[in-house]
């Protein structure tokens, strides 16, 4: 191999680098409960593409998740989202001209959240993003002795007919 095809691989191989902004991965805290909770989240990037991962730490079980996310083009900045999941369901992302972004809305879920977005910077750009959550109601042990002792009528009920 010669000199000259290595500096050729060398400069290729820089500019794919160049071209892939930094991913982020964080954990964010939730505020609230222990029924209704909600946080903000967002994060900057240098130019080119990236990969970020929000996992949302302060509820693990089922709930409903409701939200947004924006970047707002500014002084020669801009990103463009590519795709956005919520633990992995496609939330529909839109490029209108200065605004970029998507929200979503009765989102159900069970377990921790994670939010993935993908997209492309322009520039030193930034977006945010509010999450709130409402925790599924847990069934009181009161409730789950009505319904036995509602089960036990019908039954009881049933069985009466029959041998009647």
């Amino acid at each position: 191999m010669n000199f000259k095809a290595i500096v050729v691989a060398a400069a290729m191989l820089a500019s794919v680098g160049a071209a892939q902004a930094d991913n982020i991965s964080k954990d964010v805290n939730l505020t609230g409960g222990p029924v209704k909770f909600t946080t903000d989240f967002g994060t900057s990037h240098a130019s080119g593409l990236f990969t970020d991962t929000f996992t949302f730490k302060g509820y693990n079980g089922k709930g409903l998740a409701a939200g947004f996310f924006t970047n707002f083009t500014a002084f020669g900045t801009d990103i463009d989202f590519t795709s956005a999941t919520l633990n992995g369901i496609a939330l529909d992302v839109e490029n209108i001209k200065k605004y970029s972004g998507a929200s979503f809305d009765n989102v159900g879920f069970d377990g921790v959240l994670t939010l993935v977005i993908s997209g492309k910077s322009i520039g030193a750009a930034s977006y945010s993003g509010t999450l709130d959550l409402v925790a599924a109601p847990v069934p009181e042990p009161t409730t789950y002795g009505m319904m036995l002792g509602g089960m036990g009528l019908l039954a009881f009920v049933a069985r009466r007919r029959k041998q009647g």
